[in-house]
């Protein structure tokens, strides 16, 4: 999430149409736990997976077995998200042996936990622009890929609601309108997206809503449920011979000669690379990856199902939806008819559920005035961590030869780390890291990771909040 952090999150995909990630430890306690454990829990980023919406429909899936004894294999991937799940996958379809490792179960973290857009663009290319070759290769793989947690569900015939619907800014502003259609042009012109300007009676059909007079819709932007997603594809890596151990912490690594081997509780791992896929997850088995980003803990809600007359006024054309200038409720509805949405909790209260809701049915009810007399309850609420960069790219490292790192997606998680993660697998599988189309780089400590959170959860989010409610904004 970061450019300069404050135009950021003043544009406001920062809100979380991104990647929400938990960190939690085997004693995680449960729903029951103490008022002050669950205050912790929840500032952690780390509540109980079936508090989480994605989970709701299919429950938490069956897990895989822990890793025992000895084992080798060409390439290790450390975390089973969407990155890990991708690179596993995309190994896996290239002939390379794969053996993925997850702390917890695979979608426990940013793939469980995320608000669930496909955002078919970028915050800002200009760190891309700084590549060598000026960033024309990566644009050129996103000009291709973009719509990739499609063709990756529609390919494997994996069930999680990847629907393309488009992806709406909306604004009742006539200048953010003209920001808007500005930065479109590059998405439209160089990157070949159909992208429409939408006038009052468009937006109004697409959003059900009178509030907003104007639009712009990325036809191939849309909607995923990211813990199905996630999950559908490591299912694919194993049928191509990928070994998935579930319950299995890392906790060192060593060289083995030319060689790496990772040790867990029960055994241990030698493989010629080892990629590391944890994104906010802090781990001291490779400290360089714990402290190069700015943690963010992040919250989401999902509703009960809709009635039939709210899912005919609210949001009909079913596109996601972010309004603009500053999105504080990044808001779709799902295959099950139910709202999910997101934003950043309370730093006193991060567990009440109740008092974040409140915020959306204000929202809700301002943007849909029939909604009033409607019930809308709420059904999950869930938390968990972002990791920010100070670059508008994410972490894709080099360690040492042989130790690579692949985390840090902000906002754009389910585009950019399966994405990432196919582009690194092919650059492993040829032995030609040379021709990625984006540079390795050594993580760099980043000075006071808790500025951040001090910055957007503390400072600017409250001040939106009161602007937003006071029309403001």
């Amino acid at each position: 999430m970061p450019m300069s952090r404050r135009n950021c999150l003043k544009s406001s995909a920062v809100l979380l149409a991104g990647t929400v990630v938990a960190g939690c430890d085997e004693s995680t306690p449960g729903l029951d736990a103490s008022s002050a454990d669950r205050s912790r829990i929840y500032e952690a980023g780390a509540s109980p997976l079936e508090t989480s919406g994605w989970t709701a429909a299919s429950g938490v899936l069956p897990g895989y077995p822990v890793l025992e004894g000895d084992r080798d294999t060409d390439v290790l991937v450390v975390g089973a998200g969407l990155a890990g799940s991708s690179l596993a996958l995309h190994l896996a379809e290239a002939g390379v042996g794969v053996i993925l490792l997850e702390e917890r179960q695979p979608g426990w973290g940013a793939s469980g936990r995320n608000a669930g857009h496909v955002l078919p663009t970028l915050k800002d290319v200009s760190a891309i622009r700084r590549f060598p070759d000026g960033g024309k290769a990566f644009l050129e793989s996103f000009r291709e890929h973009h719509r990739i947690p499609f063709e990756l569900a529609h390919k494997h015939g994996i069930d999680c609601d990847a629907t393309q619907a488009g992806y709406l800014h909306a604004t009742a502003r006539a200048g953010t309108f003209d920001e808007l259609k500005k930065k479109s042009l590059f998405w439209r012109d160089e990157q070949g997206q159909q992208v429409e300007w939408l006038g009052a009676s468009d937006v109004q059909a697409i959003t059900g809503s009178t509030y907003f007079d104007h639009g712009v819709l990325y036809r191939s932007g849309g909607r995923v449920n990211p813990y199905l997603f996630t999950n559908g594809m490591v299912r694919e890596a194993v049928k191509r011979g990928v070994q998935v151990f579930g319950e299995t912490a890392a906790l060192t690594l060593a060289q083995a000669g030319a060689r790496w081997r990772v040790s867990t509780a029960s055994g241990s791992v030698t493989a010629d690379r080892v990629v590391f896929c944890t994104n906010a997850y802090e781990t001291d088995v490779v400290p360089q990856f714990a402290n190069n980003f700015y943690p963010l803990t992040a919250y989401g809600v999902s509703t009960q199902p809709l009635s039939p007359e709210a899912l005919a006024v609210i949001l009909p054309g079913r596109a996601t939806l972010s309004e603009e200038p500053v999105d504080l409720n990044p808001f779709l509805i799902d295959a099950h008819g139910r709202i999910v949405t997101s934003s950043i909790p309370s730093s006193s209260r991060p567990d009440d559920a109740a008092v974040h809701f409140a915020n959306h049915l204000r929202w809700i009810h301002r943007t849909w005035p029939a909604t009033r007399d409607m019930d809308i309850r709420m059904d999950r609420y869930w938390t968990g961590r972002v990791a920010l960069r100070n670059v508008e790219f994410p972490g894709v490292f080099q360690l040492q030869p042989g130790v690579f790192g692949l985390m840090h997606f902000n906002a754009w998680g389910n585009v950019m780390a399966p994405l990432l993660g196919m582009l690194l697998a092919g650059g492993l599988a040829r032995d030609r890291l040379d021709e990625l189309p984006f540079p390795l780089e050594q993580p760099e400590p980043v000075g006071n990771p808790g500025k951040q959170d001090l910055i957007i959860r503390k400072l600017l989010i409250p001040a939106a909040r009161l602007g937003q409610r006071l029309g403001i904004i």
